[in-house]
């Protein structure tokens, strides 16, 4: 028989389908979290650049509406002033009327053809007589068209960028320029236009001009800084517009959207900190990881009753296979089996057991019977003693043997004695009940174990045998005759084996008082029923 370690094979099929269902559960869950991830992960950081890129096209939109807005304001101006120049009244207070009018800019100043500011408002900017001199200043006296200068440092120390509109007498002659003045860390309509956003997750905002310089930045100390190493800076200097992830020359990664303003060559840009967009996209993450959770424990239940239900059948057909190696239990049971592999596993084990059970009852059989005259040899007389010995089963006792069955056997030879023998076995089953007990307990010695049967009648089942058997004829051999003695357990001897040997000296002195003869032990305890 093979022998199974039970601890080395700890796993049954169930932990195993829980082991299995567990590892696909887990792993389906953390594959769709890593796919549901990325996926996110795309979907948040393109929707994200694209609000940026959106928001800034809007905000340069309204930013150049505003800018054209101002160089149609100095436009006006300017077209009022030109044949004004010789009157400082009248150009003092067309300036002064245009820095009431709106809050467009912070100041304004008029400029003549040979750089020499001839007025400015608010009069407290004492820039009065004073000559434009660096590169930058001096731009619109050389371009001579609507221009928008800067950023710079003016004379009176403002870092400003400058709408400029040329003025032109009646000849069209050049006479000069008006320049507006917006400070760009100042209280304006731009400022307020750039500053003020609904965004509530770190998005800001930044503009830069078309040196690369920041024109506007919510830290008031980056402005006027070179950004022109920044990707989406390159960009718009090219005046292009779009979207990109990229790290500023701060180090940080941030997803810009940018557009240009076509008025002024500036670039708006609105960027989002790439951190802050992976923190919602965590935040989303573990809300769906909780939400996950619970459905996760409840497929896991349901995975551990179902596979409950599918290993219980073949756990009992493994546990009815141990028990029959073991000779516990070759009673086959009926097993429930609600799935086609499990009942023909079933059947197949119940018709291998079946089959089983009915050898070795068969190997039994014959070990217990005589192969001759297919009554049962000694090891089944003993078998039978002992259950009748156990269970207290009264029984007469009749020991019988063949008369002169030598002189058969040395005159017919030994064939014809082996017939004699069935022949006898067959009238011993003829005058036998089904429950008595009849076997060949060696050469032409027999005995028959009459369960429940007393002395006396076990004497009137003996004569007719005898009387029988001298009555049939033998084939070769003829006629022959039987001697038969009778004991009786308990009533002739409470000692089995001594009631036993009482029946045997009975068919000793039944042939000895000449054969062809009942004779039976005496009764020695009568108070035994």
């Amino acid at each position: 028989m093979v022998q199974i370690n039970k601890a080395k094979h700890w796993l049954d099929l169930k932990k195993l389908i829980l082991i299995l269902a567990t590892l696909c559960v887990f792993t389906s869950l953390l594959n769709a979290l890593f796919s549901s991830y990325q996926v996110q992960k795309q979907v948040m950081v393109k929707d994200t650049l694209e609000a940026n890129r959106a928001y800034a096209t809007k905000l340069a939109d309204v930013t150049d509406l505003f800018l054209q807005s101002v160089l149609m304001q100095l436009k006006a101006s300017s077209e009022t002033i030109a044949t004004q120049l010789d009157n400082p009244e009248v150009v003092n207070k067309e300036l002064s009327q245009m820095l009431t009018r709106t809050h467009s800019f912070d100041s304004i100043v008029l400029v003549n053809a040979k750089g020499e500011i001839i007025g400015a408002q608010p009069s407290s900017l004492g820039v009065i007589g004073a000559t434009l001199k660096n590169e930058v200043e001096t731009l619109p006296l050389r371009e001579k068209v609507p221009f928008i200068v800067g950023p710079f440092v003016s004379p009176a120390g403002n870092l400003m960028v400058s709408p400029t509109h040329p003025m032109f007498d009646q000849e069209g002659i050049f006479v000069g320029f008006i320049a507006a003045g917006i400070y760009l860390k100042g209280d304006n309509i731009l400022g307020r236009l750039l500053a003020n956003h609904h965004h509530q997750d770190k998005t800001y905002i930044y503009v830069t001009g078309p040196n690369g310089k920041l024109i506007y930045h919510h830290d008031d100390h980056r402005i006027g800084q070179d950004v022109t190493k920044n990707e989406v800076v390159e960009s718009l200097l090219s005046k292009t517009s779009g979207s990109a992830q990229i790290v500023n020359t701060q180090g940080v990664a941030m997803l810009a959207g940018y557009a240009s303003v076509a008025t002024s060559g500036w670039g708006v840009v609105a960027q989002r900190p790439l951190e802050v967009t992976m923190s919602q996209l965590s935040n989303t993450m573990r809300h769906v990881l909780k939400t996950t959770i619970p459905f996760t424990v409840f497929l896991l239940i349901c995975v551990l009753g179902l596979g409950t239900l599918i290993a219980k059948p073949l756990w009992r057909l493994a546990k009815l296979s141990e028990q029959v190696e073991d000779g516990r239990n070759i009673d086959f049971p009926h097993v429930s089996t609600w799935y086609y592999e499990a009942a023909w596993l079933y059947q197949a084990m119940h018709s291998s057991v079946k089959n089983l059970g009915a050898q070795i009852q068969r190997f039994d059989d014959e070990r217990k019977q005589d192969q001759l005259t297919h009554l049962f040899n000694r090891r089944g007389m003993e078998k039978w003693l002992e259950n009748a010995y156990e269970q207290q089963t009264p029984f007469s006792i009749i020991a019988l043997d063949i008369d002169h069955f030598k002189h058969v056997n040395d005159t017919y030879g030994h064939d014809v004695g082996d017939v004699v023998i069935r022949k006898l076995a067959e009238l011993m089953r003829t005058n036998a009940r089904e429950q008595d007990h009849l076997c060949r307990s060696g050469g032409e010695e027999f005995l028959m174990f009459l369960p429940h049967v007393d002395i006396d009648k076990a004497d009137r089942i003996a004569e007719r045998l005898r009387a029988c058997t001298a009555e049939t004829e033998f084939g070769e051999a003829g006629h022959i005759t039987i001697s038969l003695g009778i004991s009786h357990w308990p009533l002739c001897s409470e000692d089995l084996h001594h009631a036993l040997k009482l029946a045997d000296r009975s068919l000793y002195q039944a042939k000895a008082n000449g054969r062809n003869r009942v004779e039976h032990a005496v009764i020695a305890n009568h108070n035994v029923a």
